[in-house]
């Protein structure tokens, strides 16, 4: 039956979907890291006997109670205007993949009910140490049910771009970069909610005024920055690998991304991504240097400030446009094309590599500052000297959560710029008659009209 057309630019669908997605995928995202982190936090707590991890762990949990339920309402909401926007695509789309996405909803579903029981059940579990067992479990069972949900949904995301022939199940499953996009989004994940958990952390340091309320957040800060720190300096490896696969299979999206009209939005990431070490980096040496003088660490604080000062040129040179022309706004500013000091080869993998190996050296400081005599978060005092370090994980969960969307963005608009919603096989133009009607007479864009870059 055909459907009553919307009457309205083909714009107006894409920006509802751009804004609910991304939401969407914000949310969902944090769920995957937070369950995770927690159910990992709560088990070293019972192993180590320490009650610092087991209350992080319950603060966790209810931050993934609270996204959970917030996800619900936006994943709803996702499906009801893929429905009204984009109803040809989401129909061929969910025959298409149909299972995983069965799949990823049954998971999502699990995920709730063990997170739920997860958080409600703590006090049940500490009434007996032979419950604890079962609340572990809940734990690991809501982070095992999200971690397989994303992997569905990474299916249905990774075909859109890389598609296989749609009656080859296990081709299309696991089409070429999927494990690549899975593998890449697990670290992501880590990197955002650690930052995001920082910053949760110093926004309660900043309310509190409890000396005891202080030094938990002020320690529950830094053990979630150290997980976001780590997992950002493992992310350049597992990009490029995931680069490599779309470079080969579809290099008319390879070169939108990277030197084409979308360009600047790799230049948005690799600018974010500079801030996040940069910024991580000075928390870092802020953190030590409020030790006392005569206790361990004298080498870091001798080497951070000469890290520091790497890490910001480095992050400049990452930072650099190469293709000027595509960047919104910069034709008033220049009529240069191209700038030299933008170019991948070797400029900005010279900078890539010293902001992951001086990130890595700083992160090691920092992870060792917790085996010393006087630990970092005890050398500190004075509310007004210790605004600053607060202030630096909420400014590292800002640029987190904007590069999670940078990213999720770059990789969608790589696909849509090119006229398609399937890539090669479903094209923009099918949903034309959605809008206006009219059935569309527009010709299939060729595959790859560009040259493969150097």
């Amino acid at each position: 039956m055909e459907m009553e057309a919307l009457q309205i630019p083909m714009l107006y669908g894409r920006v509802a979907i751009a804004v609910a997605a991304l939401a969407h995928a914000l949310c969902a995202t944090f769920i995957v890291g937070s369950s995770v982190i927690g159910a990992a936090m709560e088990t070293i707590g019972h192993v180590a006997q320490n009650h610092r991890f087991e209350r992080l762990s319950r603060l966790i949990a209810f931050t993934l109670i609270l996204t959970t339920a917030g996800i619900s309402f936006l994943g709803v909401t996702f499906v009801f205007l893929l429905n009204i926007f984009w109803p040809r695509f989401w129909s061929q789309l969910f025959h298409i993949m149909f299972w995983p996405l069965l799949f990823e909803a049954s998971f999502f579903l699990a995920e709730a009910i063990f997170a739920y029981a997860w958080y409600y059940s703590w006090d049940w579990a500490n009434q007996q140490p032979a419950r604890k067992r079962w609340h572990l479990a809940f734990g690991w069972s809501a982070a095992t049910s999200s971690l397989i949900a994303m992997l569905m949904i990474d299916m249905v995301a990774s075909y859109m771009l890389t598609p296989r022939p749609p009656d080859d199940i296990w081709a299309k499953l696991f089409n070429p970069t999927m494990l690549y996009l899975d593998t890449h989004r697990i670290v992501g994940n880590l990197t955002w909610t650690g930052f995001g958990l920082a910053g949760l952390c110093a926004a309660g340091f900043l309310r509190s005024t409890d000396e005891d309320e202080q030094l938990f957040y002020r320690w529950a800060g830094g053990v979630c920055f150290m997980i976001g720190f780590g997992a950002l300096l493992i992310m350049p490896a597992i990009g490029y690998q995931y680069l490599l696969r779309v470079r080969h299979i579809e290099p008319q999206a390879f070169y939108t991304l990277m030197l084409g009209a979308r360009s600047w939005l790799f230049d948005l990431v690799a600018t974010l991504y500079s801030l996040l070490v940069l910024f991580g980096s000075w928390y870092i040496w802020r953190s030590l240097r409020a030790q006392p003088a005569n206790d361990e660490g004298g080498t870091a604080r001798l080497a951070l400030p000469m890290s520091l000062l790497i890490v910001a040129i480095a992050g400049m040179i990452l930072s650099q446009p190469y293709q000027l022309q595509h960047i919104p706004g910069m034709q008033i500013l220049t009529d240069r094309l191209i700038n030299p000091l933008g170019k991948m080869q070797p400029n900005k993998y010279f900078a890539l590599a010293f902001l992951v190996v001086f990130g890595l050296m700083n992160w090691l400081f920092f992870f060792r500052s917790y085996a010393n005599r006087v630990p970092w978060w005890h050398g500190q005092s004075g509310s007004e000297k210790e605004s600053s370090s607060p202030a630096l994980l909420i400014t590292l969960a800002l640029c987190a959560m904007l590069m999670m969307l940078t990213m999720g963005w770059a990789r969608e608009t790589a696909r849509a710029y090119n006229g398609y919603l399937i890539y090669g096989q479903v094209r923009l133009e099918d949903e034309r008659s959605t809008y206006d009607g009219l059935k569309s007479k527009v010709a299939k864009p060729e595959r790859a009209p560009h040259p493969i870059p150097p």
